[in-house]
């Protein structure tokens, strides 16, 4: 066969091919560019290596993809486009330092992109580079950089030459790295979660060895699991997120202050039912208590660092700059804790803004959080959650859950219930009290101030007579050498309390102290237990019967604060 082919006779079997495959607006394009530069044609004969590896004016950029492993890629048939910064317009020096990896991700493969990209006539596109970066591309300019000379033609893609590097802008999760600031804590926690799966689609195949497939250009697809865990997919680059991102001094601060909230025992009993004498009482083995604990304050320090900036007025944080007093009612973490103004504003109190491609993060040295804010939350049982109700004592049968709305509320009784429903439990004869135990979840050894809250009968209606309740409390919890610690009366402020039968009730009961905590140990818990407690010659007096909203137990400290700040604004509903 003739190898001699002019060029009158490749420009028309070109044309025949593309009418026949694509159309023929597309290859007019590439036979305009051919007529108009014959050099185009030579290049197209060899690859993009060989075209970057003996252009005079591109031999930095040759060495560093030589360096990075991308001469065989570029020599492999796979169709790129290349943008290749001409020599002396970039940092050449600085990036010949950098590792492997580094100069891949951050300059390698920020200017190689998978497909053709020829520019004809008026041309605009958004691509994605290899680094997964998407870039404005016109007819002069990718992402602001001017295009020196365009549509060089090679066996497997084209190439386009710049005057300058194109700015490689890491996303969120790309900063969780050592290189410009202290945060080894963070970045080896979250990348401890890291997960790669070869990509055998989209990596470039190479010879076989010992039987093995090797790849030339290995892609992999990256997976971290706090992602999903903490609903922020801050390595997406089409995301728009907002992170606190603490210094190692901010981590360590913030650890020092969770520990204490964190104490566990390698041990501890458990009564599986507290409702009766034939309670059974089950040992819990933790395996490793030191890594719980530390799996517990990472999570603590990290579930409320990411902010998704297009809903709410989270959309704020968009514009929020450095300095500057964060304007809003309230923001939404994406573990759907509600932070309102003043804890909001707090948050990036003293913090730098670094803006990212997919957002921004927000750099500092203190995590200025209230604690009930965040590993510390108030803890409230709804009174008719069965899933918290450990068991009943002394009632007429089932519990009966009650709703009531505000529109069908005895407007005579001051107050309203959480949640529009409360729990009733009647006696089973005149001579018994009742009781009911529920179980506490997520408890800190930590001090709580514990409060209930009592329905009266009339919250139905103005006909029901309503009497006052009598009754005590008293908490099931493991001691720190993990005994079971059954019936303490000791931290009530009272030996009975009596509600006001006029309003939905908040009695305060007392402050307790847990010695251990129970999160993370699974279902086993600390449990209340709350008994009507009227004598005989006291029923024309008192109603045995118990109706109960809820039990709160709330940080000791947080309580004060709310004494001392009576407008502050937090998120019952999460907390």
């Amino acid at each position: 066969m003739n190898s001699k082919i002019n060029k009158r006779q490749l420009i028309g079997a070109t044309l025949i091919f593309c009418q026949i495959s694509f159309g023929m607006t597309a290859c007019s394009e590439w036979d305009d560019h051919y007529e108009a530069d014959s050099s185009v044609l030579d290049s197209q004969k060899a690859t993009l290596w060989e075209n970057i590896s003996s252009n005079g004016s591109l031999s930095q950029f040759a060495s560093l993809l030589k360096k990075a492993g991308y001469d065989d890629v570029l020599s492999a048939t796979q169709t790129y486009t290349v943008w290749a910064p001409t020599d002396g317009t970039f940092d050449y020096e600085k990036l010949s330092a950098l590792s492997t990896d580094r100069l891949q991700k951050e300059f390698i493969e920020n200017h190689i992109a998978r497909n053709n990209y020829p520019i004809s006539g008026s041309f605009s596109k958004q691509i994605y580079t290899l680094n997964e970066k998407l870039m404005n591309f016109d007819n002069s300019t990718i992402q602001g950089i001017t295009l020196s000379q365009s549509n060089l033609a090679s066996r497997n893609g084209t190439i386009h030459t710049l005057s300058g590097k194109i700015p490689f802008m890491q996303n969120i999760f790309e900063s969780l790295n050592t290189n410009d600031y202290e945060l080894d804590s963070i970045a080896d926690f979250f990348h401890s979660y890291d997960v790669k799966k070869l990509n055998v689609e989209k990596s470039v195949t190479g010879p076989m060895e010992n039987g093995q497939i090797t790849y030339l250009d290995s892609v992999f697809d990256e997976h971290n699991e706090l992602f999903t865990r903490y609903q922020a997919f801050i390595n997406r680059e089409d995301s728009n997120y907002t992170m606190l991102m603490p210094t190692n001094e901010a981590w360590r601060r913030a650890r020092v202050a969770i520990e204490p909230y964190f104490n566990y025992v390698p041990s501890f009993e458990f009564m599986e039912n507290t409702s009766t004498t034939e309670a059974k009482k089950v040992t819990v083995d933790i395996k490793d208590v030191a890594y719980l604990k530390d799996s517990i304050i990472h999570q603590m320090l990290t579930s409320s660092l990411f902010y998704n900036n297009n809903i709410y007025d989270n959309r704020k944080l968009n514009a929020l700059q450095t300095g500057q007093q964060l304007q809003c009612d309230s923001l939404y973490s994406t573990t759907t804790t509600k932070i309102y103004t003043e804890d909001a504003r707090n948050l990036f109190a003293n913090a730098t803004r670094i803006d990212k491609s997919n957002g921004s993060v927000w750099l500092t040295d203190t995590m200025q959080m209230h604690h009930w804010t965040l590993w510390n939350p108030e803890i409230i049982v709804q009174g008719e959650n069965r899933a918290m109700l450990s068991s009943t004592v002394n009632d007429d049968g089932a519990p009966e859950r009650k709703s009531i709305t505000p529109g069908t509320q005895n407007p005579e009784v001051y107050g309203h219930l959480s949640n529009n429903s409360y729990i009733e439990v009647r006696p089973s004869s005149q001579s018994t009290n009742p009781g009911v135990v529920y179980y506490l979840p997520g408890v800190r050894s930590t001090t709580y101030s514990v409060y209930v809250v009592m329905v009266p009968a009339s919250i139905e209606s103005a006909n029901i007579e309503a009497k006052p309740n009598k009754f005590n409390a008293t908490m099931g919890y493991t001691n720190l050498k993990g005994k079971n610690e059954d019936r303490d009366r000791s931290w009530l402020l009272e030996s009975y309390f009596v509600t006001d039968s006029t309003r939905v009730d908040t009695v305060y009961l007392g402050d307790f102290t847990f010695p251990v905590a129970y999160i993370g140990t699974g279902d086993y818990y600390p449990y209340i237990r709350i008994n009507s407690s009227v004598t005989s010659r006291e029923r024309s007096k008192y109603d045995r019967t118990l109706r109960i909203d809820c039990v709160i137990f709330r940080p000791k400290d947080f309580d004060n604060y709310l004494k001392e700040h009576p407008d502050y604004k937090y998120d019952t509903g999460t907390l």
